[in-house]
């Protein structure tokens, strides 16, 4: 049963809308098994990036730091990242 907020119904698990008062009611949560994963992390600092790109135009710091994103990305996706 999932009881209303703001009537206080108790409507049957499944409802979207209280058989009362049609107000929306919130999902039945739903449990989810505990899953242990092992992942890795990457971390990269493009040494003096943040001095050089502090008055510079987005568009041309984008343009700037492109090629190492796409060279990043195909190594990553290469090791099924």
């Amino acid at each position: 049963m999932i009881t209303c907020l703001s009537c206080g119904h108790e409507n049957p698990d499944g409802n979207k809308f209280c058989g009362e008062c049609a107000a929306p009611l919130a999902p039945t949560p739903t449990s989810h098994a505990e899953e242990r994963k092992v992942v890795t992390v990457l971390f990269c600092d493009l040494v003096g990036f943040t001095a050089s790109s502090d008055e510079a135009d987005p568009e041309d710091v984008r343009a700037r730091i492109r090629p190492y994103h796409t060279r990043l990305r195909t190594e990553i996706e290469a090791y099924g990242g």
